[in-house]
């Protein structure tokens, strides 16, 4: 009795547990289709301008993100830290009330510009004089990590596949930019809304929970960075030492 028992039960469990696996594999394979069609915009030129709410690290303000990829071949070169890169991309961050971020890199170099909070918060808060420093070897530590997060492309799309979805559908809607394939993803009192254009770009991304949303929203897309999308902001007075954010 015992055993046919146990057995009933792992033949329902096993039949669960395959549906789970099914659903798990759907939803994987939507996510990774959807991110595929995102990597066409990785290789390009472009000067990207997005408004963001609730961002993580920058919270609230206006994002200009720009990149020049290098050209096909270039020699990956390695830092003595132990980081790789080609390339430029920077963004640069206004807040409300007047709170600057900028991070530029330059293959495995770095430099930024930043005000260090003086009182409040970095939504409502007063920002002291504003500081810029040396292109510095990358170091993916010290909160190196957290000043990327102003690269809206690159975050967005690390959340993606952060989120374990119990649903994921993909649905069209209107735009300014043209018509965009949205990715829409839900998980318990979590839903995540990705949307891209034609080519790749994030247009708009929307991550709500119980209480709390994240959002991005582009505003601008133009297709060519000049030297100045590259340079601080103000003459540069120090190796790149960040300050806590």
């Amino acid at each position: 009795m015992t055993l046919a028992t146990a057995v009933v039960v792992f033949a329902v469990d096993s039949g669960q547990a395959a549906n789970a696996a099914s659903s798990k594999t759907s939803n994987t394979t939507l996510v990774a289709n959807f991110r595929e069609s995102m990597k066409s915009a990785d290789g390009t030129r472009f000067v990207l301008t997005y408004h963001v709410g609730g961002y993580p690290v920058l919270s609230y303000g206006k994002i200009v993100v720009a990149q020049i990829p290098s050209p096909p071949g270039t020699k990956v070169t390695t830092n003595a830290y132990g980081y790789s890169g080609t390339g430029r991309m920077a963004h640069l961050f206004h807040g409300p009330t007047g709170r600057i971020v900028q991070w530029i890199q330059n293959g495995t170099n770095v430099s930024a510009c930043v005000n260090v909070l003086l009182k409040g918060t970095y939504v409502s808060g007063t920002f002291g004089k504003l500081e810029c420093s040396r292109p510095s070897p990358f170091i993916p530590s010290n909160g190196f990590g957290e000043e990327e997060l102003g690269f809206v492309p690159t975050y967005v799309d690390q959340s993606l596949t952060a989120i374990r979805p119990a649903k994921a559908t993909v649905s069209t809607k209107p735009s300014q930019f043209g018509a965009l394939p949205c990715l829409i993803q839900t998980s318990g009192t979590t839903t995540q809304t990705t949307c891209i254009n034609h080519e790749g770009f994030i247009v708009s991304w929307l991550l709500q929970n119980t209480g709390s949303f994240s959002r991005v929203i582009l505003s601008s897309l133009k297709r060519n960075p000049t030297a100045s999308d590259f340079q601080t902001l103000i003459a540069p007075t120090k190796a790149l030492i960040l300050p806590p954010v």
